[in-house]
C-alpha cells in the first residue's frame, strides 16, 4: 500500500510541475517519504519501520516549508540524512522478510 501511495504522490507532483505550478518532485519529495510511512502504518499499525518514516517526512516538510528550525552540528546533518535512509531501508527490508 505505501509503494501504492507513494507512485499516486510521484504521479500528483510530476501532474503539477508539468502544468506551472511551480511545485514538483523537487519540491515535494518529503510528502513520498510520508505516503510511503502511511502505507506502511495502513498495512501493519505496530510496524516501527512505517512510523519512523512517516515521522521523519513529517520532520524533513516541517523543516523546509513551516519554519521549524533545527540546527545540528556539520557532522550531524552531513551524514545523519544517508545513514537514516539507509537504516530505514533495511528495517523495510526486514520487514517484508518476515511477511
Amino acid at each position: 500500500m505505501g509503494l501504492g501511495l507513494a507512485l499516486m504522490v510521484m504521479g500528483v507532483l510530476i501532474l503539477l510541475d508539468r502544468m506551472g505550478a511551480g511545485y514538483g518532485l523537487r519540491e515535494g519529495w518529503p510528502w513520498l517519504i510520508i505516503a510511503l510511512g502511511l502505507g506502511g502504518i495502513f498495512r501493519n499499525r505496530k510496524s516501527p519501520a512505517a512510523w519512523i518514516t512517516t515521522i521523519i517526512g513529517i520532520f524533513i516538510l516541517g523543516a523546509r516549508y513551516y519554519s521549524i528550525h533545527i540546527s545540528f552540528p556539520t557532522i550531524v546533518r552531513t551524514y545523519f540524512l544517508p545513514v537514516l535512509l539507509i537504516v530505514m531501508g533495511l528495517l523495510w527490508l526486514f520487514r517484508y522478510k518476515k511477511d
